[in-house]
Formats: structure tokens, C-alpha cells, sequence
């Protein structure tokens, strides 16, 4: 007796299932659909669907069939349409940044003192810690005349000295001349057919005789010099031999009245190693020198350049510039039949001596007091207790000082702390 509903239901299922599939065979095609053009060889292309060609049915796009099981499908009822396709948003586009325009240095204008540093790959950072340490002096210009591929000892020995030259002949005016020498010259030095090993007493001679020349050509245009010395190096026995070389620096330049920048201390720890690190000119630790441990950071120029700054500010005076030239005999030379000029007259006579400031006299010995005296009264009689507190203040000091109460404030006093004040 209970099968019989169970056949109905599956026979209903059936009929529904056959009728949806009629349906969709019963569907037209494009050319079934109203408004389709039945006319043969028309042509207009704003009445074809989409996908249409003349002499060819394109069918509409039928649905997926959608996978897994769903009683909807099975019971022959359609599924729900899909919801409607959204527009897309167009979102705001941001606004292009403007391209970095590199900061644009004021370029100046007849400046009173010229530095020009001359030397090898060393003295460009000079250079360049000059630059930055007189970037908003306008009374300064700091001239390269840098040269990284030469150095002194392969160089012929003339050939420095005769750069010198045709660089103040070619018409640059030099107010201080910044000298940074001598990156890579550990090296032997050629004397004909022999070669002189670097730092033996022969190669000491011929080097100084280099670094004379050079300082020779200054002295002969009477142009101030500043030779900065060589820093520590990563590698110890370089450091050791660039000693035995600023030794010879400094004695050649203090010998021809040059000026010589010993910045070895502001490279090194407290033991005097090299050291990578360390305060920069506003006292900030930060990295001073690169990784090979030859050349210098940024900050590390900046100190180099702070060292040389401090005897250039000297050589010029306070903010004086004068600068050199070469010398011109017809000026200097005596008029005819005017006795030559002694040596005591050039010499300009000393300042007068300051009158000495006079000092209070302070007496060499005071008054002799002895430390085991006794206290006696106003009259002179002994103090044999402690005096007795009396009066209208022997209330307040008794409690003050001996009970440990504090005395009340008074009106007006920084004490009175009472509030609302009256």
C-alpha cells in the first residue's frame, strides 16, 4: 500500500524533468527571437547579434551545467538568476609626485679667497670635506686641481712641480694652496738603472727632495701652504711606514715656512689604533673612514676638512684674504743711487709691551688662631654651659630646633602656601 505514493511522487519527478528538457530544446534560436531580420542578404550589421553571420545560426549560450546534486535541479525547478554583473569603480588615481630635483648650490659670485687643493685620490676627499665646510661661505671657493692616477714616486720628479706651475701661470688665483700627497707612494723609487727600496735611508733622500721641490715652487710665488698629513690605514704595516712618511712631510714643509696638518689623532682609539668610528666635527660618533680602510665617508672628509680649516682661518686672519701673486722684482728693487734697504729695516718694529695690571696685595701670613680655644661670653668671662634661649623668639627656636616643629608662615613669605591665597 505504500508503494503507490512512492511511484506517484517518482512518476511527477519525471514529468517535471521531461518538461524542463522540452523546454530548453523548445528555446528559438536567434533567428526565432522578434526583431530578427528574415530578409535574404541583409546586410546591416546594427541588427545582427553578437556572433552573427550572414549564411550561419549561431545559437545562444547555453548555462554550464553546475556540479554536485541540488533538489532544485532534480525536482525540475529552475535556479535563481545570478546576480547582476557590477560596474567596476574607478578609483581616484593619486597624483604623481613630482620628480627630486637636486638641490641647486648658489653659485658664487667673485668670491675674496681662493682654497685650491692640490694632490692625489686622498686630497679629493679633502676636497670635498672643503666643499661642504664652505658651502654657505660665499667669500670662499674651493678649486680642484686633484690628480688620483699620479702619485710622487713613479711620476718624474719635475713633473709635480711643473704641474704647479702651468696651473698659477694658466691664471688661477690661489689664496691658500691645500696639499694631500702620497696614497700610494710605498713604492721603490728608479735612480738611473737601480731601484731604491721604499723607506731606506737613499729613498728618504730622494723623496724629500720631491716633496722640497714642490714646496720650492710656493715658496718662489709666496703662496701660503697647508699639507694635510696621511691618516692610519686598516693595514698595521702600512700605518707604520705612513709614520716614517709624514715625518718627512712635516720637516720639509715647517723647513720652507709651510704649514703642516697632523690629523693622525682624529682617526685612531684611545691606544692609538686604527679605527673606523669615532666622533664626527659635532662630536656624534659615526663611520669616518670605508670598509677597505683607506679612503673616507662623508663625515670622515668633514673632519679633515675641520683639521685644515682650523690653519687656514689662521694663515688668512679674521676673515682676511689677500691673495698671493707672484713676486715682482722692478717693485721690489731699490731706486739708483738709494742705498739698499738693511735687514733690520724690513723687519717691522714689536708691539709696545702692556703695562702689567696691578694686583691686591695679599699678606703672606694670617691672623694665628688656635684650634683648642674656648668659647667665651661678649664680656670675656669663659662659657661654661650653652647659652640660654630667651626673648620672643625662645619659643619658636626651642621648637624649631629642639622639638623638630617647623615655624608657621607668614603672610606674603615663599612659604605660604595657603590657598586661596589672602
Amino acid at each position: 500500500m505504500k508503494l503507490v505514493p512512492i511511484l506517484r511522487r517518482m512518476t511527477l519527478a519525471l514529468l517535471l524533468m521531461a518538461g524542463g528538457a522540452g523546454a530548453a530544446l523548445a528555446q528559438p534560436g536567434y533567428y526565432q527571437q522578434p526583431g530578427y531580420p528574415q530578409q535574404q542578404g541583409y546586410r546591416d550589421p546594427r541588427a545582427y547579434p553578437p556572433g552573427y553571420y550572414p549564411g550561419k545560426l549561431v545559437q545562444p549560450a547555453q548555462p554550464q551545467p553546475q556540479q554536485g546534486f541540488s533538489l532544485r535541479r532534480f525536482f525540475g525547478v529552475p535556479d535563481d538568476p545570478p546576480p547582476p554583473a557590477r560596474a567596476p569603480v574607478a578609483r581616484p588615481r593619486k597624483p604623481a609626485a613630482a620628480p627630486a630635483v637636486a638641490k641647486q648650490e648658489k653659485p658664487k659670485i667673485n668670491p675674496s679667497t681662493q682654497v685650491v687643493v692640490f694632490g692625489d685620490a686622498l686630497a679629493g676627499f679633502a676636497r670635498q670635506g672643503l666643499d661642504a665646510h664652505y658651502a654657505e661661505n660665499q667669500d670662499v671657493e674651493v678649486v680642484a686641481k686633484v690628480r688620483g692616477d699620479v702619485n710622487l714616486v713613479r711620476a718624474d720628479p719635475a713633473d709635480w712641480p711643473n704641474f704647479i706651475r702651468s696651473t698659477l701661470d694658466g691664471g688661477q688665483k690661489v689664496s691658500v694652496a691645500v696639499v694631500m700627497l702620497g696614497t700610494n707612494d710605498r713604492q721603490s723609487i728608479r735612480e738611473g738603472d737601480e731601484a731604491v727600496e721604499p723607506l731606506s735611508d737613499r729613498w728618504r733622500d730622494l723623496y724629500r727632495q720631491r716633496v722640497d721641490a714642490i714646496m720650492g715652487v710656493f715658496k718662489e710665488r709666496r703662496i701660503p701652504v697647508v699639507w694635510i698629513g696621511l691618516p692610519p690605514m686598516k693595514n698595521s704595516k702600512i700605518s707604520d711606514d705612513l709614520v716614517a712618511m709624514n715625518e718627512i712631510y712635516k720637516e720639509s714643509v715647517q723647513r720652507h715656512g709651510g704649514t703642516y696638518v697632523d690629523i693622525w689623532p682624529g682617526f685612531v682609539d684611545e691606544e692609538n689604533r686604527y679605527t673606523a668610528e669615532g666622533p664626527d666635527v659635532d662630536g656624534e660618533p659615526t663611520k669616518l673612514r670605508t670598509n677597505e680602510g683607506v679612503f673616507f665617508t662623508r663625515a670622515g672628509a668633514r673632519k679633515v676638512a675641520f683639521f685644515a680649516d682650523t690653519e687656514i682661518k689662521r694663515i688668512l686672519g679674521q676673515g682676511g684674504a689677500a691673495v698671493a701673486a707672484a713676486p715682482n722684482p722692478a717693485a721690489s728693487a731699490p731706486a739708483e743711487g738709494a742705498p739698499a734697504p738693511s735687514i733690520e729695516a724690513a723687519i717691522p718694529a714689536p708691539p709696545d709691551a702692556a703695562a702689567p695690571v696691578a694686583l691686591p696685595q695679599k699678606p703672606l701670613v694670617g691672623p694665628v688662631l688656635p684650634l683648642t680655644r674656648q668659647d667665651v661670653a661678649p664680656g670675656g668671662a669663659l662659657v661654661t654651659a650653652p647659652p640660654k634661649l630667651t626673648g620672643d623668639h625662645a619659643y619658636a627656636a626651642q621648637r624649631a630646633f629642639r622639638v623638630g616643629a617647623a615655624p608657621g608662615s607668614r603672610p606674603g613669605r615663599a612659604d605660604d602656601f595657603r590657598w586661596p591665597n589672602p
